[in-house]
């Protein structure tokens, strides 16, 4: 059997493979987001199906040069479709980062916010205790306090009051005992 050689076809000339190609692609956007929120590929490489039709493609793309404008036209046709999906990804992504950096600088705010009203709130208690005031119930505690001291003091002042009015009625009481008894 002889091989016969066609002056048409050209050699395939191995080229010295590019660097840049050869590296594994890393998509990594800068992100604050760690490492386990990173979306993963949950299924390694295509379907069956999509494997299936992959297999026709290559046998129908020997078959002449029709069928392989063909294939490249559906590869292209694919990569701009992934071209297209990877640019939604990263404008949903960098969407998202803005969110994120949004919603840590309102956090931020909310945070020295919180801090300033523990400082007011602390300089109030302050106030209230430097001037006798309940803060609770707002009454001034010297009032309450001297308002106490005086009720107790008028209860003592009555209840001393009533109890000599008592010895008192007791003597008249004994005295008047001693004139019935001595007239009768």
């Amino acid at each position: 059997e002889t091989q016969m050689a066609f002056p048409s076809k050209k050699q395939c000339v191995s080229k010295p493979a590019d660097l840049e190609f050869n590296k594994d692609p890393s998509f990594n956007f800068g992100s604050n987001i760690p490492a386990d929120g990173v979306f993963k590929a949950t299924s390694q490489g295509l379907p069956k199906s999509a494997k299936k039709g992959e297999l026709l493609s290559r046998k129908t793309a020997t078959r002449g040069p029709l069928n392989r404008y063909k294939l490249e036209a559906e590869l292209r046709t694919k990569n701009q479709l992934l071209e297209t999906a990877k640019q939604q990804l990263h404008s949903r992504l960098t969407g998202a980062q803005g969110t994120i950096k949004e919603l840590k600088e309102e956090n931020e705010g909310l945070a020295r916010e919180v801090e300033k009203l523990k400082k007011f709130q602390e300089t109030c208690l302050v106030i209230l205790e430097s001037r006798n005031i309940d803060p609770v119930t707002g009454n001034n505690i010297l009032e309450e306090e001297e308002k106490t001291r005086e009720c107790q003091k008028q209860t003592t002042l009555l209840t001393e009051k009533l109890i000599e009015e008592l010895r008192l009625f007791n003597q008249i009481a004994a005295k008047e005992k001693e004139v019935l008894q001595v007239s009768v």
